[in-house]
């Protein structure tokens, strides 16, 4: 079963390295710290820093800037290895991927110049557009950056911001406001030791435990102009593209954790004897590690479909990366459940992982735009214009 949803992956000797690296640090030091920073409620930084050792953080980054990128597909293959031995982990990976999209894609020379070396040096990244009245209508947020001389003036709170609380450099998107006129959203760029920065309240959360997300309270944040990424206003296009870019790694993330359930859930069926045989032996239990397979095959199939569109230099993928996101998303939640189904009341009690990657799974049908979001996104993409 080794391998099993790699096969047929082009990857160049340098990424078949890359994934090797990746595999062996998952199976001798991130998976088998994942259950006690989940019981804890642990940030993981012992995986961070060997992270960072391997030089995961340069993938995301132009070689200009000192960065060692790699194909889309070699970086979700990465992303899917990590989540499933700790999906917690591979969410702050991708975070930080995330906070750096912006800044690689639309932001000056300058930016690039000053903030992602930062990175590569081991800063962690988090991007903010949530708010406590504005989830999936982000246009409705309130907190604003007010133009002023020298710069702009930013309050406001944020909500469930991913790595908030551990994040050195963030990326939060605004309401732009100048002469009492709100010009519309933008992101700005904001270190963790700017003044009037603060944490606020740390969630306690259902799933991914050793990931933590907080509230961020600004309060009187002044920012140089320099911190401003794009036009004043002119960010949703931004928030858009990010978004486009950030579901795909949603969707291999959801991958990873199926594939953790699946692998648990064989291992137990191979094992446990009931009626004189395994169970596995049971065509009941068989018909449901088929399905299970199947479906974490198709949402895999769906995610890298997605990577081969992204790295043929393709623009318009809104609605492939939605299909992705949802479906490995709803296969992820399905397949742990089936997991626990095979492992009776032992999947039930947290002797056994599949009661964690249950609970980890979840999450990946709410962040990054829910499921019902990506459902409308892919419904207007086929909407014809201008009809009744």
């Amino acid at each position: 079963m080794k391998d099993f949803f790699l096969k047929g992956i082009t990857l160049n000797d340098d990424e078949r390295l890359l994934v090797e690296t990746v595999q062996d640090l998952c199976r001798k030091d991130i998976g088998p710290r994942a259950a006690k920073f989940d019981e804890t409620e642990t940030f993981p930084w012992e995986n961070i820093k060997r992270i960072n050792e391997i030089g995961l953080n340069g993938l995301f980054i132009p070689e200009a800037y000192g960065g060692n990128p790699v194909s889309k597909t070699a970086w979700l293959v990465t992303l899917k290895e990590i989540s499933k031995a700790c999906p917690s982990t591979g969410i702050i990976l991708a975070t930080t991927s995330h906070c750096c999209y912006p800044i690689v894609e639309f932001g000056t020379p300058e930016q690039k110049e000053k903030f992602l070396p930062m990175f590569l040096e081991g800063a962690l990244g988090a991007i903010s557009m949530t708010e406590s009245h504005a989830g999936s209508d982000v246009r409705s947020m309130r907190s604003t950056a007010v133009k002023t001389a020298d710069g702009y003036l930013i309050n406001g709170t944020k909500s469930f911001v991913t790595t908030g609380d551990a994040a050195d450099v963030l990326t939060i998107f605004l309401k732009v406001k100048e002469k009492d006129e709100i010009l519309g959203l933008s992101p700005f760029i904001i270190t963790k030791d700017t003044p009037g920065f603060s944490v606020g309240k740390k969630e306690a959360k259902m799933g991914v435990r050793a990931s933590s997300t907080a509230e961020i309270i600004l309060e009187d944040c002044h920012v140089p102009p320099d911190h401003l990424i794009g036009a004043p206003g002119q960010g949703f296009k931004i928030l858009l593209d990010y978004l486009n870019d950030s579901r795909p790694n949603i969707a291999a993330q959801a991958v990873g954790v199926a594939e953790a359930a699946f692998e648990a859930a064989v291992s137990y069926a191979n094992q446990r004897e009931q009626f004189g045989k395994r169970i596995i032996e049971h065509q009941g239990i068989q018909f449901m590690i088929s399905e299970m397979a199947t479906r974490i095959q198709a949402a895999w199939q769906s995610v890298l479909h997605v990577a081969r569109l992204m790295d043929q230099g393709h623009k318009n993928f809104a609605a492939e990366a939605s299909m992705a996101k949802l479906m490995a998303s709803e296969v992820a939640e399905k397949v742990a459940s089936d997991a626990i189904q095979i492992h009776g009341g032992y999947g039930y009690c947290r002797d056994f992982p599949v009661e964690r990657i249950f609970r980890d799974s979840k999450i990946t049908q709410i962040y990054e735009g829910t499921s019902q979001i990506q459902k409308i996104v892919i419904g207007r993409h086929f909407t014809e214009k201008n009809k009744r």
